[in-house]
């Protein structure tokens, strides 16, 4: 059945078509409009949004909708289809909000064609150490071509996890060869880590917001995600979680991001880090800990996960090169404490080995010494965007916009002003080349629908300002359309 907005909008679609409205002329307001069709102002609203992400009326502020030149815009979006974008899928938005299409269509929106995606949790391909580990890739290729004919086996290369047992050393994380398994990027650690601790209809906590992909990996394994508050700028609430442990029998794991939360970019305290692990042991569950973005601190060292004072084998840590060194390698790891053999297992009937090649790259880039020089490079680049793009925001988003300056990671997580609908300004910024992350991702509920996630981890150029001041104009629209 059709929804009544998209009733009313198919109406308005034909009379605009006919010239039944003109170009330049002034849509009747919203209260008239829902009076004169006995429908709700919201419904009316949703119409005039539609329309606006067609392209065929444009909000005017304090004035109301207007018919734009639609037949101008038509040919100008065939010619940009023309010259790049003919196979590019057409983006179904109101499945950003299903658990089961969200990731697809969020990967759909790199196929439109943008000019500025600020959608996806990865930097800048410029500021990745791309020359270096391909060189590293040429020279193994070169000395022994026929490593590709060989079939890859056993849990992870010797030389990476060496690598990675000397890198996670540094920062507090003590462990053997055997205590690591090396996966086709977090996602599978993540994956085998649920399997392994929980079954079919237990109970798992999950930080709110949280990452959009954990939410999917849940239901695909039908998990039940119970969601427990973050606090802004400090991370999952112990005293909320020490209530859902409390009165929600069956919970058998928290999985949460203790170092720079996604999409909030904070930290929890050492301080609190020991008390989750208290509850965790109080409890005698699996701590399930996503490290991916440990080593994007903006400012000081990098701070210690969870595992680093795991001494009974409660934390499951899971890591990745996909963030911080290498997105195309999806390479990742797992130390799963007392759960490790069960997660080999499930590693070997999940994808057997994960590929040698990228995982020889790897274990050379890390051997040679080049990574802290490259982590400090990597942050200071992102530590220099982030005033330039929190004051383009000041300066173009309307008043009343509210941001959380992130102490890590790539991105900014925004409130947009009088609960707009962040869905709503997508539809209009994709339309204009830009993207980014709706904040009703992050939740199996709406209660974050006028957030919005926006990467700013690439170079601060004019074009990204621009972008800016877009995204700015299209909000404004939407609060005017909302006023009308």
């Amino acid at each position: 059945m059709q929804h009544s907005y998209r009733q009313l909008a198919d109406h308005l679609v034909r009379a605009i078509k006919a010239v039944d409205y003109q170009v330049g002329e002034r849509l009747p307001s919203v209260r008239a409009y829902a009076l004169a069709h006995g429908v709700s102002a919201s419904t009316v609203i949703r119409c005039y949004r539609y329309l606006e992400s067609l392209g065929l009326v444009e909000a005017r502020s304090k004035s109301g909708m207007y018919v734009t030149d639609w037949k101008a815009q038509s040919v100008s979006r065939s010619a940009r289809q023309t010259h790049g974008a003919m196979s590019a899928p057409l983006m179904e938005y109101d499945k950003l909000m299903s658990h089961q299409h969200r990731m697809m269509q969020l990967y759909a929106l790199t196929s439109q064609p943008l000019h500025l995606g600020l959608h996806l949790a990865n930097a800048a391909p410029a500021w990745y150490p791309c020359d270096a580990l391909a060189k590293i890739g040429q020279r193994l290729l070169r000395s022994d071509p026929q490593a590709i004919g060989l079939y890859p086996t056993g849990t992870g290369l010797p030389a990476l996890k060496s690598a990675l047992i000397h890198h996670l050393a540094s920062f507090g994380v003590d462990l053997q060869a055997a205590d690591l398994l090396i996966t086709n990027g977090s996602t599978e650690a993540l994956s085998v880590a649920l399997r392994a601790v929980a079954q079919a209809g237990d109970t798992v906590i999950v930080e709110s917001p949280v990452y959009f992909g954990l939410l999917q990996m849940i239901e695909n394994l039908g998990l039940k995600a119970l969601e427990v508050p973050c606090v802004p700028g400090l991370g999952l609430s112990l005293e909320a979680l020490e209530y859902a442990l409390e009165h929600h029998a069956g919970v058998k794991a928290i999985v949460a991001m203790p170092n720079f939360q996604n999409p909030l970019g904070c930290p929890m305290s050492e301080k609190n880090k020991r008390r989750l692990l208290k509850l965790v042991e109080q409890y005698d569950i699996a701590l399930i800990e996503d490290d991916v973005f440990g080593d994007l601190a903006h400012q000081g060292e990098r701070p210690q996960p969870v595992k680093a004072w795991d001494k009974h084998g409660h934390v499951i840590y899971c890591g990745s090169c996909s963030k911080s060194m290498a997105p195309a390698f999806r390479l990742g790891w797992i130390s799963g404490g007392r759960y490790h053999g069960r997660i080999a297992a499930l590693k070997l009937s999940n994808s057997l080995v994960t590929p040698l090649f990228e995982q020889a790259v790897l274990a050379e880039f890390l051997h040679s010494g080049a990574l802290p020089s490259h982590l400090r490079k990597l942050r200071e680049r992102l530590v220099a965007n982030i005033p330039l793009v929190l004051a383009a925001v000041q300066r173009y988003f309307p008043a009343g916009t509210q941001v959380l300056s992130p102490a890590g990671g790539w991105w900014l997580w925004l409130q947009l002003p009088d609960n707009i609908d962040s869905l709503a300004l997508l539809r209009l910024a994709v339309a204009e080349g830009i993207a980014f992350t709706p904040g009703v991702m992050f939740s199996n509920s709406s209660k974050y629908a006028h957030f919005m996630r926006m990467n700013i981890g690439r170079p601060w150029d004019k074009e990204l300002e621009q972008g800016m001041q877009t995204l700015g104009r299209l909000l404004a629209q939407l609060m005017a359309a909302r006023l009308a």
